[in-house]
């Protein structure tokens, strides 16, 4: 499958890394990271499908399928080696490629994510939640999720418009990843990771919680772990400068 994938910056002979957003997200949920390496690398900012552009077919996935998508879309733009960030779901693509397509990675940034997310009967409720009710149904669930306690209230641009993306992503886009994440769990498979690995956690993350990362780190043996002080599970919204800092001096280390 095609994943869309779109420059940030025309910085041609640079490393690369391709960032990936979160479920229910836009490509742009890490542009205020990736604008602050724009100088040193070739940035690509990559789409979950449907969620910035439309879909080109209506058929189902799986989180390798969107792994390998990537590898071959990247490779048609002349990328066969590269650095990739990715959050939530994204996160899981990483660790995906990691296993299955380890010689595209020179480095991984997996952000708030996890080897398995959830059980089929949460899956489930939030596949039927967003049938019934569309992403909009889902916003004030989504909030408590995202962002820790007070951000909203801060006049931060950032927040409410991750939100208003949320409630404009097309609802069958959200579905078809939503059941992709009940198929996902990579449990058992992380030690086999070799490549140089950065764990990010959000302190307030009640899903992917610092705890359930540091375990995924202790798996995976080429890996440090950088926990986000107030933030939860969008950190790279929440805190960019800070999380700019760890990946930019995980990225002098590989």
């Amino acid at each position: 499958m095609r994943i869309c994938v779109h420059p940030l910056n025309d910085n041609p002979g640079s490393p690369v890394i391709v960032f990936g957003n979160a479920l229910g997200t836009r490509m742009s949920l890490w542009a205020a990271v990736a604008g602050r390496l724009a100088d040193d690398y070739q940035i690509y900012l990559s789409d979950l499908p449907g969620h910035t552009h439309p879909r080109t077919d209506d058929e189902d996935f799986t989180v390798a399928e969107l792994a390998s998508g990537l590898v071959s879309s990247l490779s048609e733009l002349g990328v066969e080696k590269f650095t990739y960030c990715g959050a939530s779901i994204s996160g899981g693509i990483g660790l995906t490629l990691a296993l299955d397509h380890p010689d595209s990675l020179t480095g991984l940034v997996a952000c708030s994510t996890a080897a398995k997310f959830g059980t089929a009967e949460t899956w489930a409720e939030r596949i039927k939640d967003v049938e019934e009710d569309g992403t909009r149904g889902q916003m004030d669930d989504t909030a408590d999720r995202w962002f820790a306690a007070g951000f909203l209230t801060e006049d931060i641009a950032s927040g409410p418009a991750i939100l208003t993306d949320l409630a404009m992503i097309d609802d069958a886009a959200y579905l078809a990843c939503a059941r992709a994440l009940t198929k996902y769990d990579l449990g058992g498979r992380l030690e086999a990771i070799s490549t140089p690995t950065l764990f990010i956690a959000g302190a307030q993350d009640p899903s992917c919680t610092p705890e359930a990362m540091t375990e995924l780190s202790e798996q995976v043996s080429e890996s440090t772990i950088a926990v986000i002080p107030d933030a939860a599970h969008l950190p790279m919204a929440e805190h960019p400068d800070i999380v700019f800092d760890h990946i930019e001096q995980f990225l002098s280390r590989v």
